[in-house]
């Protein structure tokens, strides 16, 4: 009788604690990690002080800039100080900071994406659009052609068409990409 009213506790035991809440949630690297480097990276030419990025030695790319807004856990958007309407979109790459000068049409289209698709086919679109500059350059890249930027994003059908379209729009956006060591 004993064995039988042991074996029942634990049975109890067992799906009880198999069905309980613990709290732990397995996650990624959140945008903390990034946004963390965004606030208070240093690279050879640019060092990022709170809301502020100040890039040396680059050409075209000196200045100081403004963060505005982050880009899920992959890097953030800032408003360059010298100009209106000019932005430039920095990733940290381990040692290296990618940084992709876009205006206000850039700018928009990576925030309707953003507002589009949730955070894994936002950093996937995101991320493809990112390489796809840094090898290609701005100026060579067909946003009109916006199939390889969306390729291996397994988006629904309604998504991928709508961020297609984003990126057909922002033709012209992306002016160019850049390593800042």
């Amino acid at each position: 009788m004993k064995a039988y009213l042991l074996t029942i506790s634990l049975l109890v035991m067992s799906i009880i604690s198999c069905t309980k809440n613990t709290g732990i949630t397995v996650t990624k690297p959140g945008s903390d990690l990034v946004l963390s480097k965004m606030q208070s990276g240093t690279w050879q030419n640019a060092k990022a002080d709170g809301n502020t990025l100040t890039i040396t030695g680059n050409n075209g790319y000196d200045g100081n800039y403004t963060f505005e807004s982050p880009v899920l856990g992959i890097g953030g958007v800032y408003k360059d100080d010298s100009a209106e309407n000019s932005y430039i979109l920095a990733v940290p790459m381990g040692p290296d900071l990618a940084a992709i000068k876009v205006d206000q049409k850039g700018k928009d289209a990576v925030d309707a994406i953003l507002n589009v698709l949730d955070d894994e086919g936002g950093e996937a679109v995101i991320g493809n659009l990112i390489n796809n500059i840094m090898q290609n350059g701005a100026e060579n890249i067909d946003l009109s052609d916006a199939d390889k930027i969306l390729a291996n994003t397994n988006l629904p059908r309604e998504k991928y068409e709508e961020v297609k379209s984003i990126l057909t729009a922002s033709s012209g956006g992306f002016m160019g990409g850049d390593i800042i060591n």
